[in-house]
């Protein structure tokens, strides 16, 4: 239901007959009572001001709760309106009511408040000892949702140091004196609105394209380039719109940052656990594709597969690559030594041929070119007078 200014002044107007009806009311008491006193019941004149006291105290008390139950009404309609959804205010409008109330009740029967007050020190004290809990909690519920610091469903942390509370939740109720959150676990907890944001500190979630966003630190080892596991893990569809970022490394292990979306809290345990198993799955993924070869890594692509091969150094090296480039062969030096050359032969993977056929092959291709080499090194060296 919306509310708009024009039902504001309609409401405002029915207050303000409300309280005219009741001196209206309170004068027309008085006059009848001592118009009742003189005419039907003279012995009873003296008794006419505690009559009139009682007449006016029941009168101002049903006006003061007509008008105090039409004042909630409007609000609970307003903050409806606006989510803010203050529940305390509601509470808050009652008792200022009924505390002016009781004040212009005993203002009819003559007591001094003042008196009251200055006579019931010791009770004040006391009394302001026992209720200190229930005032801090209903004030810090009250201007925490008013200045908007916590509204309804919104998803934080709470880190409290003073009390035990360390979980992600969602505000799914706030009342007077307690706020309930649903967290993570599916579990419906209740903090005092005085713990929540008196002894806490709360994060707010990001909110974007009606998801929440909630960032998950991972480690992975740093046998595997990163790069590698990051291009694998954003081929899942969990990652096809979160951002993943390199934390830290150290050498041993590499920090990867995610930004994990989701819509609803309860859902939060199964997105880290599907996060953590597609990284996890990536990683073995690159790294049984990754060959190292002394300080270099070489990465298998999707349709080869690498393969190292040493021969001796008596034919060059540079020979062995032209002449296996020109046949065709995806053949690389990647090491030297005093008595061998290293290359790596990229085997192509068919899926209609057998990986160890192919790469036997491709072996035997390349010995045969080192031989072919060798054959002609050896016949020209023999032919020199």
């Amino acid at each position: 239901m919306v509310q708009t200014p024009g039902q504001g002044r309609h409401l405002f107007t029915k207050v303000l007959w409300q309280m005219l009806l009741g001196l209206l009311l309170v004068i027309a008491a008085g006059f009848l009572i001592n118009f009742s006193l003189k005419q039907y019941f003279p012995q009873y004149l003296s008794y006419a001001p505690l009559v009139r006291e009682i007449v006016w105290s029941l009168i101002v008390l049903i006006i003061g709760l007509w008008i105090a139950s039409h004042l909630v009404a409007y609000a609970e309609r307003r903050f409806a309106r606006t989510r803010k959804d203050l529940y305390g205010l509601t509470l808050l409008i009652r008792i200022a009511v009924y505390i002016v109330l009781l004040a212009v009740i005993l203002s009819i029967f003559h007591i001094s408040i003042a008196g009251i007050l200055a006579g019931s020190a010791v009770g004040g004290v006391v009394l302001g000892f026992a209720i200190h809990t229930f005032a801090s909690n209903l004030l810090t519920g009250i201007f925490a949702t008013a200045s908007g610091a916590l509204n309804y469903g919104d998803v934080v942390y709470v880190n409290s140091w003073v009390w035990n509370v360390n979980t992600v939740g969602q505000i799914v109720e706030i009342k007077a004196l307690f706020s309930k959150m649903l967290t993570q676990d599916g579990a419906l907890i209740s903090i005092p609105n005085s713990v929540l944001l008196g002894s806490s500190a709360l994060v707010e979630y990001a909110h974007e394209d009606n998801s929440y966003i909630y960032p998950v630190e991972t480690m992975v080892n740093a046998d595997v380039p990163m790069e590698l596991v990051i291009t694998e893990a954003k081929k899942a569809s969990l990652f096809q719109h979160c951002d993943i970022f390199i934390q830290s490394r150290n050498g041993f292990n590499n920090t990867l940052h995610l930004m994990l979306r989701f819509q609803n809290v309860t859902e939060l345990n199964g997105r880290i656990d599907e996060a953590n198993r597609i990284i996890d799955a990536a990683y073995w993924k690159a790294k049984n594709g990754v060959t190292l070869y002394g300080p270099s890594y070489f990465a298998r692509v999707p349709d080869s597969y690498p393969v190292l091969l040493g021969l001796p150094i008596d034919v060059p090296s540079a020979r062995i690559l032209d002449t296996a480039r020109k046949q065709g062969l995806k053949v690389n030096l990647v090491n030297k030594t005093n008595a061998m050359n290293t290359f790596l032969l990229q085997v192509g993977v068919d899926d209609g041929k057998d990986l160890a056929q192919s790469i036997e092959a491709v072996t035997l291709a390349l010995e045969q070119i080192y031989g072919q080499l060798k054959d002609e090194t050896t016949t020209a060296a023999a032919q020199k007078p």
